[in-house]
């Protein structure tokens, strides 16, 4: 999601003449620098819209296959925002400001529909705010357009009444290299009227607010974490009176991480300390972005967790009130510096924005705490790289143990929380000239208990895999010592992507539990002419000889509240197979739901009719 150039353009294109990258073998304590060789990957690419006009049905030419079957009832709903133009607007927001209903509502779902028009443009990141608070965190399609969508129900107490929203494509146009396509957002909240979820936050404190490199007031939550500033610490104020305390934090890898998990070293937690103490980790997932790796394998069926990202982790921060009513949150991604030693690059960029949830009742103060345990131990090996006969080996391991316990004394009860939380992750990477094989496992829990006053639970239990081969080649046909320079490339390769999440919530009588199995296996590759337009590795498809991709994806996701719910499957393939039409299309979309726990029928007629309905009634005509 880089600043890009034209028809198609690989930017970021790590690359110099038959490109070297830099990876330096070390076991530990300093690295010392070696080269090895590594193949030329693109690290993201655009195309301009194919001349030949996307008709068929689904008429989003792209959707998440995550989806949430609302209840029987009819939604109030909001428009938040309308037809909105995003030219070159990069971090700065739309400001709407929008009356919210009061009412008691048991689901809440924000739909974000985004079309792309006017020209070549690169995919970008697509995020929405409620009162700086991040609600909705996503990205766009390249071409024609998208929809997706996000449970928003834990800021229920949040969304009522008065709101002003702020809404954020990370857009830059440039007639002069041919980059002018524009995007256009509407984004739906749907309110629908039952009992409200038990236990839900009534304090919100977002982080890293007018946080932004350019030291603009956007006042919304947002960082760049980077070699240079790997870390960031906010002071923050706790109401007294709260008796419960959590973080949401939302991560995005850009620049030369933004497939971070190919890089040397290719691992990234996103360490989250409280005065100093290791709170908690958040494991990114490997989104892969619409212009990614290989652009042809998203058109048009894209990646998991790309257009919204629908695995939330949230870390209990409960047992930590125990330390008084200030404190320091500090979020740090791990491995920038050494990132940097090897690449010798400050462009390991992350997009950093999250919030604080309170659960705060003043007329009950906390007279005094007591934090009864507190252990933390994170290890990481530290990236390591061996010599083979085909090359080099890059290895890497890193683990973590946390386990925080509190008793809480109020003055109407105590309150007793014990947070543990676990996790592992590993990398392994063979590389030669021509080929790279890469693969990254991150598996971690999270286990909270508070009981007393209250009964809760988060409970935790998540895996993110990924594995992927491919291998390049790259010839120059012209001077490589003058720029620009043409070169000729092929890429082929295999991408294998998983997501494994559990998740359950207990507060009271509530209950609510989502289990969602989700695999992604692409395959193919392309070739062409390629033309090197400046010294950052900056590049143009000159002409497209060969394509060929395919991706297939499977989702099975149950979600329940006090046992009753649905169970929802989804099946796709996407095909490319032309030189000159690049929407590629759908071989098939298989999709059904079928409920849990309830008398009554399967609750499809809600889903399908409300996604036709969007979509007739959303839906722009694409652009010959």
């Amino acid at each position: 999601m880089n600043r890009k150039k034209i028809i198609p353009i690989l930017s970021s294109f790590l690359f110099f003449v038959l490109v070297f990258s830099l990876v330096l073998p070390s076991t530990a304590g300093t690295i010392s620098a070696t080269i090895i060789y590594k193949p030329i990957f693109p690290l993201n690419m655009t195309i301009s819209k194919s001349a030949m006009p996307f008709t068929q049905d689904p008429a989003f030419y792209s959707f998440e296959a995550y989806h949430i079957v609302p209840p029987n009832v009819t939604p109030k709903v909001v428009t938040i925002a309308k037809n909105l133009i995003f030219n070159d607007t990069g971090l700065k927001p739309y400001y709407e400001r929008v009356y919210i209903p009061p009412g008691n509502y048991s689901l809440e779902i924000l739909n974000v529909t985004i079309r792309e028009f006017n020209g070549t443009q690169y995919d970008r990141c697509a995020y929405v705010y409620a009162n700086g608070i991040p609600i909705f965190w996503g990205s766009t399609q390249e071409i024609n357009n998208s929809t997706a969508e996000a449970d928003v129900t834990l800021f229920e107490n949040l969304l009522q009444g008065n709101v002003t929203f702020e809404l954020v494509i990370q857009n830059y146009y440039d007639a002069k290299i041919g980059i002018t396509g524009l995007y256009e957002m509407n984004v739906t909240l749907y309110l629908y009227p039952g009992q409200k979820p038990q236990g839900l936050p009534n304090g919100f404190i977002p982080i890293f607010v007018n946080a932004t490199c350019e030291h603009i007031c956007y006042n919304y939550s947002y960082v760049i974490l980077y070699p240079g500033m790997p870390a960031r610490t906010q002071e923050i104020q706790i109401p007294n009176g709260t008796y419960r305390m959590m973080a949401l934090i939302y991560e995005k890898g850009g620049g030369n991480d933004e497939f971070w998990y190919t890089c040397e070293p290719a691992t990234r937690p996103i360490l989250v300390y409280y005065d100093n103490m290791l709170a908690g980790v958040v494991n990114p997932y490997e989104t892969i972005y619409t212009g990614g790796i290989d652009l042809f394998y998203w058109k048009p069926l894209t990646s998991i967790n790309t257009l919204s990202f629908h695995s939330p982790y949230i870390i209990d921060l409960t047992p930590f009130l125990a330390l008084g009513n200030k404190a320091n949150i500090t979020v740090c991604v791990y491995n920038l510096i050494t990132a940097y030693e090897i690449t010798q690059s400050m462009a390991h960029d992350w997009d950093i924005a999250g919030v604080i949830l309170l659960w705060v009742n003043e007329s009950n103060p906390m007279i005094c705490g007591k934090l009864n345990v507190a252990k933390h131990e994170f290890i990481d090996s530290g990236p390591m790289f061996f010599p083979v006969y085909f090359g080099e080996c890059y290895l890497e391991d890193g683990h973590y143990y946390l386990d925080y316990s509190a008793e809480l004394k109020f003055e109407h009860g105590i309150e007793n929380s014990q947070v543990i939380q676990k996790g592992f992750y590993c990398a392994r990477q063979k590389l030669s000239f021509v080929y790279e094989y890469a693969f990254l496992d991150e598996k971690f829990m999270e286990k909270a208990a508070e009981s007393g006053m209250y009964n809760a639970t988060l409970c935790y239990d998540v895996n993110y895999p990924i594995t992927l081969n491919f291998d390049a080649v790259a010839v120059p046909i012209t001077n490589p010592h003058v720029i620009p320079f043409n070169l000729t490339y092929e890429q082929n390769g295999t991408i294998s992507l998983g997501l494994d999440y559990y998740m359950k919530w207990t507060f009271g009588d509530y209950c609510h539990e989502v289990n969602t199995t989700e695999s992604l296996y692409s395959v193919g590759g392309f070739g062409g002419i390629i033309e090197i337009i400046n010294s950052y590795g900056g590049a143009v498809l000159v002409k497209l000889s060969s394509n060929y991709a395919m991706t297939i994806k499977n989702l099975t996701s149950t979600w329940l509240v006090n046992g009753e719910g649905f169970k929802e499957t989804f099946s796709a393939e996407g095909l490319q197979n032309s030189t000159v039409n690049f929407n590629g299309y759908y071989v098939y979309v298989k999709e059904s739901f079928s409920s849990i726990g309830s008398s009554d029928p399967p609750a499809q007629y809600n889903i399908a009719n409300e996604i036709i309905q969007i979509i007739n009634n959303k839906i722009l005509e694409l652009e010959i």
